[in-house]
């Protein structure tokens, strides 16, 4: 029997994402985190549409806010250990591009070389609109060392049927969309279970796994966690070991709090 998914939305679901408490915080970068070294896939010049993509540097950028305005490459600066500043090829929020996700930029390029001068630092120096009006010009953030497993770095709860989700109706409650620093799959030796099974949502008086997760496969960073009560989820754990990023790593243990949806 097909179930039926939250893919179009309730009735209530929102035309503009809705407000987190993070609109409430100055905008950050959350995460720079070095994925791959020479190492893009050539299937990644179709998706991206960078031409240099295939074989460059991948460097996931993500912000505590959508990014909603243009991206140019030039707005952002990657420092090297020598000191060498180099801009990215190319920079796109693909494939997490859609109006209710755009909070990664992923940089493409020749960004430094892991093992004789890998990039330290991103630096925005120029103009990149963020929801709420905000510019992140002038943030910067430590890049995450390539042989470094992924972490969650943002998490928003939402009530089901506020923003596009294919998480199981009926019987999801609320959905958590979590952000991790870069794309994620199981680890050769795990499989869906373990992977749903591997996030623990804290609340104010318990804790609860989520019943099925949704926006899986599509080679993005975003996971959906669909809960079957209706609960402000307060911080999300989830087990080492389990998932690998593009580059083979394994995640350690990781946990981020939860920002809530606002009315």
């Amino acid at each position: 029997m097909t179930v039926p998914l939250l893919s179009t939305c309730f009735a209530a679901c929102a035309a503009t994402p809705p407000r987190t408490s993070l609109d409430d915080e100055p905008p950050r970068i959350v995460s720079a985190f070095f994925g791959l070294d020479h190492a893009l896939p050539p299937q990644s010049s179709l998706l991206l549409e960078c031409r240099e993509a295939p074989g460059a540097d991948g460097i996931p950028v993500t912000f505590s806010r959508r990014v909603v305005g243009p991206i140019d490459p030039l707005t952002f600066t990657v420092i090297t250990r020598s000191g060498a500043q180099l801009h990215p090829a190319c920079a796109t929020t693909r494939p997490a591009s859609s109006p209710f996700k755009n909070h990664t930029v992923l940089l493409i390029g020749e960004l430094g070389r892991e093992a004789t001068d890998p990039p330290v630092k991103v630096v925005i120096g120029g103009p990149l609109a963020l929801a709420g009006g905000v510019d992140a010009h002038g943030l910067s953030a430590p890049v995450i060392a390539l042989s470094n497993g992924p972490e969650m770095v943002l998490a928003l709860g939402f009530k089901a049927g506020s923003i596009p989700s294919d998480c199981p109706v009926p019987g999801t409650r609320t959905v958590v969309m979590v952000v991790w620093a870069g794309g994620v799959k199981p680890a050769p030796d795990k499989d869906a279970e373990a992977h749903r099974t591997g996030y623990t949502v804290v609340t104010a008086t318990d804790s609860l796994a989520p019943f099925a997760l949704g926006d899986l496969n599509d080679g993005n960073n975003y996971v959906h966690l669909c809960l079957d009560r209706e609960v402000q989820p307060v911080r999300i754990r989830f087990a080492p070991g389990v998932l690998v990023d593009p580059n083979g790593d394994r995640n350690p243990e990781t946990s981020v709090d939860v920002s809530l949806e606002r009315p």
